[in-house]
């Protein structure tokens, strides 16, 4: 085990996560643990109730053979099905969300204050499917009262790039049933419905299964949003996103998952800070996604 300051980086002790290694984090202000497979963050805990912001199956597959259920995967240089470059798309199978969720990252820095931790992380391998390896990405995690992860995007090709991106979060609720998003309204996508576009009612409550892309514009930004579980309360804020995604998968698809335990949908939801439209980043340019959760 290695110690720098209040940050332990370790493989994880004997349990169901021997098999990652992973960033441990304690300070002033919380407790975290993000998996260097994937930069994937399993947990954060504020020190100001103690509780459990993120959900984590009891059933995910931690052995580095499949992406992990929970937590918040980065899916990154494409979001789903959204692979910018069609023609590539069209000649190969891609892997869902990317290819930096299922290989290790490395550590670039850890930076401690008296108020935070920061650590800097970026992936093994760029430059896969189609995507110039000059274009790079790190993810910038910073924990206090509040955890920040930034997800940076640097162009150093010499021609535009064209990305999608999320960050994946898996949110921790005390019953779906009882939860109650705030702050996300108007029109949306609903995939659950043949992709067709209707307008979102108030207030917004889960009932059944949920896959929404809620679309920016004008009026609804979606950079401040607060979830409601009974007595819980989660705020997030977002970034450098064009859409949020909501997802639930609801009892039939959790009973097909083989990572994702049969009544597993009624403790979590999905808040996905994301770029579903696409950016296209000039030369040099860079591009930072932020999830800010509270």
């Amino acid at each position: 085990m290695y110690t720098h300051m209040n940050t332990q980086y370790s493989t994880v002790s004997p349990g169901n996560r021997e098999q990652l290694q992973t960033l441990r984090v304690v300070n002033n202000h919380c407790k975290a643990e993000i998996a260097l497979f994937g930069a994937h963050l399993l947990s954060f805990i504020p020190s100001s109730d103690g509780k459990e912001r993120l959900w984590l199956s009891e059933t995910a597959i931690l052995d580095k053979s499949k992406p992990i259920r929970g937590g918040v995967p980065i899916c990154w240089p494409w979001f789903g099905g959204l692979y910018p470059n069609h023609k590539a798309n069209e000649h190969r199978k891609l892997p869902a969300h990317g290819f930096v969720r299922t290989q290790d990252w490395r550590i670039i820095d850890i930076e401690e204050t008296k108020e935070s931790t920061i650590i800097t992380l970026r992936p093994t391998q760029l430059g896969l499917y189609g995507f110039s390896d000059n274009l790079l990405t790190y993810v910038e995690f910073t924990f206090s009262e509040k955890c920040s992860i930034k997800l940076i995007t640097k162009n150093h090709s010499e021609q535009p790039i064209k990305i999608t991106a999320a960050l994946h979060t898996y949110f921790n609720v005390t019953d779906i049933h009882h939860t109650k998003v705030m702050g996300v309204q108007g029109r949306y996508i609903d995939k659950t419905r043949e992709s067709r576009t209707f307008e979102q009612l108030l207030p917004y409550l889960i009932s059944n299964e949920t896959d929404r892309i809620h679309l920016q514009d004008e009026d609804n930004q979606f950079e401040s949003i607060q979830v409601n579980s009974q007595h819980d309360n989660i705020s997030i804020e977002q970034h450098g996103h064009d859409s949020v995604v909501i997802w639930n998968p609801w009892q039939e698809k959790s009973e097909a998952m083989v990572d994702m335990q049969d009544k597993g949908y009624l403790d979590m939801l999905c808040i996905e800070a994301s770029i579903t439209q696409g950016t296209l980043l000039a030369a040099q340019e860079r591009h930072e996604l932020v999830q800010i959760i509270g």
